[in-house]
């Protein structure tokens, strides 16, 4: 008498599993089209979502991570408003362009005289712009994490870091050092230094503005189309106002990320042409 084919019972799923039902290499066929159809979601959601936030919702939120973000957002923030006023994010001698505080990095405020260089060292002054603009909001990021986790219990203490910025081809890195940051419940973290790149154009741009101010104190003029034919991934524009300053804007062509500054060299008086 031939037996009934016997059903199993999944006591996980309640599905009805056939003992003879897919064969080992189906089996496997199926498992390769699940892993595909995964990773098939997750670019997905990278292309609609970004990296940036496929990052937090695949990141564990530890504290590093969260000091990561914090540098990175306030550096951001710093990055911008420098490279839409010249180098300086609180111009003093400035011209108002397009609604912002383009800083002189050359300027003269007589007639017919080639302008005083204002930034001879603006690499690094934009380093000490951006450590002095982001020390404070850190150290109140840092108070604010170490408050949340003792509130959920953690042991977290730390000691002030100090804060170094540097200004690299393609990035900005800032360091804080000796922060010694340690977390403790069941286990411990602990940080001595943290490391943050911000990618950026602010090395070339700084470079390039030098030396074109270096050219406007020199000779009281520069030529953009030179910089264009040295360096091609670079748009050099000048526009010349009616009281003889320049506003010099650099763009990356392809990230499109800018950087202005102003000079003011052998103005001419109203009425008057250098023709």
């Amino acid at each position: 008498m031939e037996k009934k084919k016997r059903n199993k019972k999944d006591s996980h799923s309640g599905f009805v599993i056939y003992d003879k039902f897919l064969p080992k290499s189906k089996r496997s066929q199926l498992t390769v089209f699940i892993i595909l159809a995964l990773l098939i979601v997750i670019l997905l959601l990278i292309y609609f979502l970004g990296r940036d936030k496929m990052a937090v919702i695949f990141k564990s939120e530890s504290p590093y991570n969260q000091i990561d973000k914090c540098i990175k957002d306030s550096a951001s923030d710093a990055i911008g408003t420098l490279e839409n006023q010249g180098g300086t994010i609180n111009p003093q001698n400035y011209y108002l362009y397009q609604g912002n505080k383009v800083d002189y990095m050359c300027y003269t405020n007589e007639y017919y005289k080639k302008c005083v260089m204002q930034k001879p060292l603006l690499k690094q002054d934009i380093e000490k712009e951006i450590k002095d603009f982001i020390e404070p909001r850190v150290e109140g990021c840092l108070n604010s994490i170490k408050q949340s986790y003792e509130n959920k219990g953690y042991s977290f203490t730390f000691k002030k870091p100090k804060t170094n910025v540097q200004i690299l081809p393609g990035d900005v890195l800032i360091s804080l050092e000796n922060a010694d940051l340690v977390v403790t419940k069941e286990s411990t973290e602990s940080y001595k230094n943290i490391k943050v790149d911000v990618s950026s154009n602010l090395y070339d741009f700084t470079m390039t503005a030098s030396s074109i101010a270096n050219w406007e104190t020199t000779y009281g003029e520069s030529e953009t189309l030179n910089y264009m034919l040295v360096y091609p991934e670079l748009k050099v524009e000048k526009k010349i106002r009616s009281d003889g300053t320049k506003i010099y804007i650099l763009t990356n062509r392809e990230s499109l990320e800018k950087f202005m500054f102003a000079i003011r060299s052998i103005p001419f008086p109203a009425g008057v042409t250098g023709e």
